[in-house]
């Protein structure tokens, strides 16, 4: 008794010294600013149209947490409006992580040190989402740059190339976004000439790099425009772009459905033209495509139908990619139905040949598998 006595007369005194003083300390001062600045914050959730709860959480987050540190205790947010406060723990019972543990007043909402402990953690959760809100921003803008001003278009371009390079939330947004497909390929869809190769460019390479992200792979896939225009791609471009349309084409085959819609196309009729007349480096790009796609026994059909053995052969021949060719060759020779020329016995004998010379244990396995099936016809 005597030192609840005490207490209340400590208390006394203080709330005579500020009556007499008539100023609040500072750390009163500092709480009931915070009290005001919580409800500007919650009365901006009342009347946001747009939802956008994620920022004015991280907010709220600040705000109790600085509470939290003054160690204040029920008193500090009585005084509060009730609809306000309602609002501030709906608001966080709801947001789209799980929901925290909060200890519920009556009639107040008096958040736990658990509850702010729960906020602390998901606040990177929080500002992931924001990151991933800004590039969902950042890429709509590109892309309708790039699609409603032809002026913009190069510059837009380029800028996308590199932030789906540079910025994985960049991709993973892609497939999200109406129309993405149709407005990135959409300046390259019909024709094609030299006035735009560099167009051409950074847009195949900005494919290439969303088709690195598996949440793109179905959705490039599918759409009707993706591998019509890195078909043509292997044509028409630079040496660059056909790297980077062969490369898309192993990125998305990766995906076993993708693999059979590629292999429908006319994809596989330009991966062996460039294997034919390409660059050195955009031949082996090209080989790995092949080689992706026919680990699906009805592409491996349709290249032999197109004369791929025949091919890969005369390149062996010639003493080009054989190691990379060897192996397209041994897939390829796998089917029954595989159909070996007469004038090609001078490429067998090479293959023979080679096998001898090879200093690869690697390179003479795949020759042997190659002259294996070769033999069995």
């Amino acid at each position: 008794m005597a030192e609840t006595g005490e207490s209340s007369s400590t208390k006394g005194k203080e709330s005579s010294s500020m009556a007499e003083t008539g100023e609040p300390s500072a750390a009163a001062r500092e709480v009931r600013e915070l009290k005001k600045e919580l409800q500007r914050v919650v009365t901006m959730i009342l009347e946001d149209e747009d939802d956008n709860g994620i920022d004015i959480l991280s907010e709220s987050i600040r705000i109790l947490s600085r509470l939290r540190e003054m160690k204040l205790n029920r008193s500090a947010i009585i005084g509060m409006d009730t609809k306000i406060k309602s609002v501030l723990n709906e608001l966080i019972n709801n947001s789209t992580v799980s929901s925290p543990p909060l200890i519920m007043g009556d009639p107040f909402v008096s958040v736990s040190t658990e509850a702010l402990d729960w906020m602390k953690s998901n606040e990177a959760e929080l500002k992931s989402q924001e990151m991933m809100e800004k590039s969902r921003d950042l890429v709509n803008m590109l892309l309708h740059k790039l699609y409603c001003s032809f002026s913009d278009a190069k510059e837009a371009a380029k800028e996308l190339k590199m932030v789906t390079k540079s910025q994985p939330a960049c991709r993973a947004v892609f497939a999200e976004i109406p129309d993405s497909i149709k407005r990135l390929l959409g300046p390259i869809s019909v024709t094609v000439n030299r006035s735009k190769f560099q167009l051409q460019e950074d847009l195949i390479k900005t494919v290439l790099n969303i088709s690195t992200d598996d949440i793109n792979k179905q959705h490039m896939g599918e759409h009707p425009i993706v591998i019509h225009v890195l078909t043509r791609a292997l044509y028409y471009g630079t040496t660059e772009t056909k790297r980077s349309a062969a490369m898309a084409l192993v990125s998305l085959s990766s995906l076993e459905s993708n693999k059979f819609i590629i292999g429908k196309s006319m994809a596989p009729t330009a991966l062996l033209q460039l294997v034919r007349v390409g660059d050195p480096l955009a031949k082996m790009d090209a080989a790995s495509a092949i080689l992706s796609l026919c680990t699906v026994y009805q592409n491996i059909a349709e290249f032999n139908k197109l004369g791929a053995v025949q091919i890969v052969l005369r390149k062996i021949g010639r003493g080009i990619l054989v190691d990379r060719l060897l192996r397209i060759l041994a897939v390829l020779s796998s089917r029954q139905d595989t159909v070996f020329r007469d004038e090609e016995v001078d490429a067998f004998r090479r293959l023979i040949e080679h096998r001898r010379n090879t200093s690869s244990r690697h390179a003479e396995d795949i020759c042997s598998a190659a002259m294996w099936f070769f033999t069995r016809r």
